[in-house]
């Protein structure tokens, strides 16, 4: 038996080694260079959408195999890494098997999966010295085209889809639904700069002073120098996802060293790139005045600790701007670069790389969709999701005095008052949680927000808050059929005028009708109009049936 189901999984594997595209595979026995995957890479989207198709179908056919034979959990591992491995994907984050399965088996996965393969591509442009000031700045041209073609992808799925309340049946356009949500850069844009500006309100309510900190990785880490887009000798090969993982790494060491010191920042975190890629971190942050030196002392220290003493690392690698209430507002500052990142709303030019300022908006926004960068983070505040939940219900029946006010903050979109409400009442927030059949994995379940766990001073026990009630499902857009324009009449009278009706002609004799088919004189010597054609009668024949002028 085991025999035959060896046998069986080779000819599945072969068979779908055949079905997709010779370079899009690899066997692991000879050594590939950054060229000759590159090339493997860049390929078309029909071509994801057919390699994706056919390598789910293989995965599905194994689990069936798998199923009937009752194959060991280490053998289905084996083979799900060794499937993996020939299309240089990552095996998904699971570490459930089932799960891994499911995943493997659905085409959608697998068209994600593929896709992060771009990354490779966009490392030999990197390379070759396309994607600089000089030349393409962030991004290279074929990686913003390829941005630009996905996002109309985008819209006209979206434009194809609809969401249906299952409960009340109401059927709204998805891109209508979208277009109203945080997904719309325009309302993400808006939403951040009312968080921005409240927490701002808050800081000078506490008396605590605004530090603009920006950090650099070292330069080995850069591709090109900046001002002549030259290649940079000590490069060391990083790639802008490496460099985003050091910044992390060392944005959390040194929050965690300020914690131990009784150091609390809070603020904003922004990720743009440099002209060659490489990533840069803005942070803007309150702290109280006692504690700004010790708290930069703290990041400085960890930001420096890798070259410390090359070339210019003094001077550029870790920059302070004291934020002066009296030259303008933190929220000013910042405004430019959260808007650059998004949509470029505002910005006449992109004064750091050149153009138009949505173009340099466009050119961020696809560099961060390539290499998987969190542009945007809040640190040191609490998280907003409980504040666009309570924004969904109605002040009616909300118990004490805390939730109340916290409720008005939100529905006022003044973030200061929701964060003096949340301290002055020491109100915390959890999430609630309902578990949902999964619509795409089977024997899977997911967690559907549902509502909000409130803890406040004034309040006996913790209250649970329903937000959501309603179930929406997407569905495929269905076609709306139009109520037909009225058409004239094919007489001069209305065909449906009711028996009685003499209005227009007098009761007079009945006409004869006459062998040849004409209809007689009547009694006045005028000719009669006929009644209504018969329903299996055509306009044609209805007009040869009329008398002549």
């Amino acid at each position: 038996m085991r025999g035959e189901y060896i046998r069986a999984l080779k000819v599945l594997d072969a068979g779908a080694c055949r079905a997709v595209e010779p370079a899009q595979v690899f066997d692991g026995r000879q050594p590939h260079t950054l060229e000759t995957l590159a090339e493997a890479f860049d390929v078309s989207e029909p071509a994801i959408d057919d390699t994706a198709r056919r390598a789910a179908g293989q995965v599905e056919r194994l689990a069936e195999l798998w199923n009937l034979k009752q194959t060991p959990e280490e053998a289905i591992r084996r083979t799900l890494r060794d499937i993996a491995r020939r299309h240089r994907i990552a095996l998904p984050a699971h570490r459930q098997l089932d799960r891994q399965v499911n995943r493997m088996r659905d085409a959608a996965w697998w068209r994600r999966a593929l896709r992060k393969r771009f990354q490779t591509v966009e490392l030999l442009q990197i390379h070759r010295g396309a994607v600089h000031n000089h030349a393409s700045p962030c991004v290279s041209d074929k990686a913003l085209k390829r941005f630009h073609r996905q996002r109309s992808r985008n819209a006209q799925m979206l434009a194809s889809m609809e969401a249906v309340n299952e409960s009340t049946g109401e059927v709204r356009p998805l891109d209508e639904l979208v277009a109203a949500s945080q997904a719309n850069p325009s309302n993400r844009r808006r939403a951040m700069m009312v968080r921005i500006k409240g927490i701002e309100a808050q800081a000078k309510a506490r008396g605590h002073v605004g530090l603009f900190v920006t950090i650099t990785a070292p330069s080995r880490m850069h591709a090109r120098q900046h001002r002549s887009g030259q290649a940079n000798p000590t490069h060391d090969g990083t790639t802008p996802r490496q460099v985003q993982t050091y910044l992390n790494r060392v944005w959390r060491r040194s929050l965690r060293a300020a914690a131990h010191q009784g150091l609390a920042p809070y603020g904003l975190r922004v990720v743009e790139p440099h002209h060659d890629a490489c990533p840069h971190w803005h942070v803007l942050m309150f702290t109280a005045p006692a504690d700004a030196e010790a708290l930069l002392g703290v990041l400085r220290s960890y930001a420096m600790a890798d070259s410390p003493n090359e070339p210019g690392a003094a001077e550029r690698r870790f920059v302070v701007e004291h934020i002066d209430p009296e030259k303008g507002s933190a929220l000013a500052y910042v405004a430019k670069y959260v808007s650059k990142s998004i949509d470029g709303e505002g910005l006449d030019g992109d004064d750091e790389h050149g153009g138009d300022g949505r173009d340099g908006a466009a050119r961020r926004v696809a560099w961060a969709r390539l290499w998987g960068v969190r542009q945007f983070q809040f640190f040191g505040v609490p998280p907003i999701t409980p504040t666009r939940e309570l924004f969904r219900v109605d002040a009616a029946g909300l118990p004490g005095a805390a939730l109340p006010a916290a409720h008005a903050a939100c529905k006022a979109n003044d973030y200061a008052a929701w964060l003096s409400a949340c301290e002055a009442h020491g109100m915390r927030f959890s999430v609630l949680y309902a578990a949902r059949p999964s619509t795409r994995y089977r024997d899977e379940t997911t967690r559907a927000i549902e509502g909000l766990r409130v803890h406040a001073a004034d309040l006996a026990r913790p209250v649970d808050v329903i937000t959501r009630v309603d179930t929406w499902r997407i569905q495929p857009r269905q076609p709306q059929h139009a109520t037909p324009a009225a058409e004239p009449p094919w007489t001069r009278f209305n065909n449906c005028a009711g028996l009685d009706f003499t209005g227009l002609f007098p009761p007079t004799a009945a006409p004869a009708r006459e062998p040849g088919g004409s209809w007689s004189e009547g009694a006045r010597g005028r000719g009669v109009p006929p009644r209504a054609p018969l329903p299996g009668a055509t306009r044609a024949e209805w007009r040869s049936s009329r008398p002549a002028a």
